[in-house]
């Protein structure tokens, strides 16, 4: 969050009466929605364009004190600015999401800055304190095992030892569970040991990267360890063998997070995790005894899945450096492990990993090798038992897949009629629609035809059609999200493009201010992967024959800003790239619906889009016209 801005409504009085600020100084809509949480990766509902014209910001009375309340042009309630304890000074900031609270920043104190963050609702349950007020969580006052999981893997994600560390039992809190002499020694060894192998851990796992996503908390049910066990004075909750369940670049991944024990409202860790089916097995700290007096084993693999699994790492190494003619044996005795793997798993959460990991293996199959029979072996796995048995959202994925390959399938035929394999495939995206309406699947084909079968054939109207449903039946995920920034994109010509933020370079760039104001800008989303050689060199040429009346600015998508950085420097360029880490699927993409890429966009010296979709070729005839 910006200081200034903060230190902006920390310092209005909240009252009822605007002239209570002197000369009417109340705080303006846009001066409010500028604001955002201090802790990073919330989701609240950001209002761009017109729908940001449209809001109010009005003070209403709140228990003892006054509230700012900023709602959108339905009355829908976007952001709440409260004065807790009556002294005329902001001390909790409110975030909503579809009209419902979801994050929260509070100055419990009241001394102007925050020591507490929360989050409700749809945005979880966590509850961090920040005792020294440095903008940092010192330890989880109340965190779920699903988000102690998150928490776990976005901890290794970003190298953050620190954050993992802030999951990890204390010494005093181990002493509060009343833990036995054996638990309580057993505890200690594992706590000391576990935030010096963590940051061994970051140095060598390769697993998860930038790329990563999490899905699920994975674990067998939690234990408790009853009073009188090893002298325990308390029973204590657990869960062994916990996990987070991570998509890695589309394969399934596990990140175990060994033993987990309740504390209070909170969930802690005890050891640092490992990755990999091959990884150390963890130890097993609270070792809830079963009926006949066996410690519990739920969720390890047997010695035949672990051997499944790594011959599979082993074909998977094997099948990244093989001849094309040797690939499809490969992928057959890939496919074969698979099935194994998903049809053996105890867990639903496991098999269905295990599934995915079939269907996209099979789809690439497909589209990258022609390899022709995996279209078949998709629509048979999709009605086999396993399949059928988790449900309908899985047997969608296998048949979203398999359009996939038989498009990618069709299109490898040189003698082929594109134009008819394209309506085929349109075809297929709509049959899936009706026949899936609320897979997660149907959210990406509904996204796909707004796109192929709608924007980039010229049909305004159908991608409005099929972006609006998108928008309206997946509102929470990234590809509702993102065809909600399509349809303000495709209505965005005559409109303020707001644009702002830090570049590769360091700076910080502002569309509405100098040196762009009075300028026509070309706005130029790219990556390195999307070939903008050609369109710099057009470009920059253009800068030059329009100095001082045009100018440029670039949003790269790569996920790795030193990538993007040594591609600036080996191709020519003089002007600022904004930066996103989180790509196609980060906020820049998603406000505007950005899907393929490059896209150019033209504002002019009003900051107002003149055209919203353009090429380099087109550049210099579009600046012709508008530049006078």
């Amino acid at each position: 969050m910006s200081p200034c801005l903060r230190a902006l409504l920390c310092l209005i009085a909240v009252t009822a009466s605007s002239t209570a600020f002197g000369q009417g100084a109340a705080p303006t809509p846009e001066q409010a929605l500028a604001l955002s949480p201090i802790q990073k990766g919330v989701e609240f509902d950001k209002p761009a364009g017109d729908e940001a014209k449209n809001c109010t910001i009005k003070a209403e009375r709140d228990g003892k004190g006054t509230s700012w309340i900023v709602r959108d042009g339905t009355g829908r309630m976007l952001r709440r600015f409260a004065d807790a304890n009556a002294d005329n000074v902001v001390d909790t900031w409110c975030y909503y999401q579809n009209g419902l609270e979801v994050y929260r920043d509070i100055d419990s104190d009241f001394d102007n800055r925050a020591d507490q963050y929360r989050w409700f609702h749809t945005g979880g349950s966590r509850w961090g304190i920040d005792d020294n007020e440095d903008t940092k969580i010192d330890y989880w006052k109340r965190i779920s095992p699903q988000e102690v999981a998150e928490e776990a893997f976005l901890a290794v994600q970003t190298n953050d030892a620190e954050r993992f560390e802030r999951l990890l039992l204390t010494a005093d809190e181990a002493k509060s569970l009343g833990l036995g002499k054996a638990l309580a020694e057993s505890f200690a060894a594992s706590r000391e040991r576990a935030a010096s192998e963590f940051k061994k851990f970051l140095t060598t796992q390769k697993a998860i990267d930038a790329k990563g996503k999490f899905v699920d908390f994975g674990a067998p049910r939690p234990g408790v360890i009853p009073e009188g066990v090893d002298g325990s004075t308390k029973d204590v909750t657990v869960y062994e063998n916990a996990s987070a369940l991570v998509d890695a670049g589309g394969a399934p991944e596990q990140l175990l997070l060994g033993s987990m024990v309740q504390v209070g409202d909170g969930w802690r860790l005890v050891e640092s995790p490992q990755t990999g089916a091959t990884s150390p097995e963890l130890a097993a700290l609270f070792s809830v005894p079963t009926m006949n007096g066996g410690a519990a084993t739920v969720g390890a693999p047997s010695d035949e899945v672990q051997k499944w699994m790594t011959d599979l790492d082993k074909l998977d190494q094997q099948a990244a450096n093989a001849k094309p003619a040797d690939r499809a044996k490969l992928t057959d005795r890939r496919v074969e492990l698979l099935l194994k793997l998903a049809e053996s798993a105890d867990r639903a959460d496991e098999a269905t990993a295990w599934y995915k990991q079939l269907a996209g293996l099979l789809s690439a199959a497909v589209q990258a090798d022609g390899y022709s029979a995996g279209v078949a072996k998709l629509g048979s796995i999709a009605r086999s038992p396993g399949v059928q048995r988790i449900g309908k959202d899985l047997e969608a994925h296998f048949r979203y897949q398999q359009i996939a390959a038989e498009n990618g399938l069709a299109y490898q035929n040189p003698k082929a009629d594109f134009a008819k394999v394209q309506q085929n495939w349109i075809a297929s995206l709509e049959g899936f629609v009706k026949a899936y309406p609320t897979s997660p699947d149907a959210a990406d084909a509904l996204l796909q035809l707004g796109s192929m079968a709608g924007e980039f054939a010229g049909e305004n109207d159908v991608a409005v059609k099929w972006y609006r449903q998108a928008a309206a039946e997946f509102p929470r995920t990234v590809q509702g999200q993102k065809a909600a920034g399509a349809l303000r994109r495709l209505d965005s010509v005559g409109k303020a493009l707001p644009l702002s933020g830090p570049t590769l370079s360091g700076k910080q760039l502002n569309l509405a201010a100098a040196p762009f104001k009075g300028r026509f800008v070309l706005v130029h989303y790219w990556t390195t992967w999307s070939g903008p050689q050609s369109d710099f060199a057009q470009i920059e040429a253009l800068r030059k024959k329009y100095r001082g009346k045009f100018d440029a600015i670039g949003v790269n998508l790569d996920s790795d800003p030193a990538v993007a950085k040594q591609f600036l420097a080996a191709n020519k360029n003089g002007w600022e790239h904004l930066y996103d880490a989180e790509g196609l699927d980060g906020e820049r993409a998603t406000s505007l619906g950005v899907i393929n890429l490059p896209l150019m966009m033209l504002v002019d010296t009003q900051g107002r889009v003149v055209n919203r979709s353009l090429t380099a070729g087109e550049l210099e005839a579009e600046l012709q016209r508008v530049v006078h």
